[in-house]
């Protein structure tokens, strides 16, 4: 019995010292993992796990375990709440602190950039947001790096008080992980460069809604293209028209696509009129999406040759000029 009885003793003695070590390292593994009190930005990036930002947590030395944090953030229901953005953390902080923190606003303003913007639009947006963008230092930006179609759409997540460069940066490196990388097998099946096929892009953007009319649209200029056809695509002109009309209004201009054409728009003199010239504009006229951008990489075959867009958006097909004729007479007059 005594010998039991000692077998029993020591094994609670184990199991208590196993019970105390486990508590004892879990309250280090959620203590901060420094006493300074100095604070640093940490990034989370949109779509990003509870496993990335936590080893990325680590790393940056704002926790000391991983696991123990992605622990608290189940048990609390908080690993699902997580927001994206800029936050301001200190190593002083505990693990329950920082998920505190993550979960109850960013240090950033929330940004969307909608499909088929130009550039000017894009930065009239930032300055409505409260953002001190030089309007001659964005445009020089954007031109000298050509930038326009790669303004990608996205909800964007911008530090206040960010100036038009860090701004394009992270733009361009989520055009790089949206576009480039994401769309890497479908660029290796084309011949296309990727200045053509934002150029396409940005047609296709201006001038159709919804992924099958996109693909319908960019197989029509395709056709035209490969026969020696003009374009003639009337959102190339209105670029072209508002180019010019922004430059004689310098202030407030916000017309940047004219719904009415007339005849004289029609003969303007620019290499953006693909009524008057062969071939692809020289660049694109918009940002577009991902499905405009899909659409050029993989378009759809037709017999048609001519389509229009109603005063609802909804989509006109023709394979003739006669039946062109009668679709502007029957939807647009």
């Amino acid at each position: 019995m005594k010998k039991n009885s000692l077998v029993v003793f020591l094994s609670l003695v184990t199991f208590s010292l196993i019970f105390l070590g486990g508590i004892l390292g879990w309250l280090w593994a959620v203590s901060p993992a420094g006493s300074s009190q100095s604070t640093e930005k940490f990034v989370v990036n949109k779509g990003e796990s509870l496993s990335q930002i936590s080893q990325r947590l680590k790393i940056q030395g704002l926790i000391r375990e991983p696991l123990s944090f992605k622990v608290i953030a189940f048990i609390q229901g908080k690993s699902k709440k997580i927001q994206a953005g800029y936050f301001s953390l200190s190593p002083s902080m505990s693990a329950f602190a920082i998920i505190e923190a993550l979960t109850h606003g960013s240090l950033d303003k929330k940004v969307t950039l909608i499909e088929g913007l130009r550039q000017e639009q894009v930065a009239q947006i930032l300055l409505k947001e409260g953002f001190k963008v030089d309007l001659l230092a964005w445009s020089q930006a954007i031109k000298q790096e050509n930038l326009e179609g790669r303004i990608f759409p996205d909800t964007y997540f911008f530090a206040e008080g960010a100036d038009e460069k860090t701004i394009l940066k992270i733009i361009s490196q989520n055009f790089e992980k949206k576009v480039r990388q994401g769309l890497a097998v479908k660029f290796s099946k084309t011949k296309l460069n990727l200045a053509d096929i934002l150029t396409l892009a940005s047609i296709v953007e201006r001038e159709a809604r919804g992924e099958a009319d996109q693909r319908l649209v960019a197989g029509i200029l395709f056709k035209r293209l490969q026969k020696g056809w003009p374009l003639q695509v009337d959102a190339t002109v209105q670029y072209a028209v508002a180019s010019q009309n922004s430059k004689l209004k310098t202030q407030n201009f916000n017309d940047w696509w004219p719904k009415s054409l007339t005849r004289n728009d029609l003969e303007i003199n620019s290499a953006y009129n693909t009524y008057k010239n062969l071939g692809l504009p020289p660049g694109p006229i918009c940002n577009p999406g991902l499905s405009a951008i899909k659409a050029v990489l993989e378009p759809q075959s037709s017999s048609y040759w001519y389509y229009l867009s109603d005063e609802k958006g909804i989509m006109h097909y023709a394979n003739t000029d006669e039946e062109q004729a009668g679709n502007i007479g029957k939807y647009l007059r």
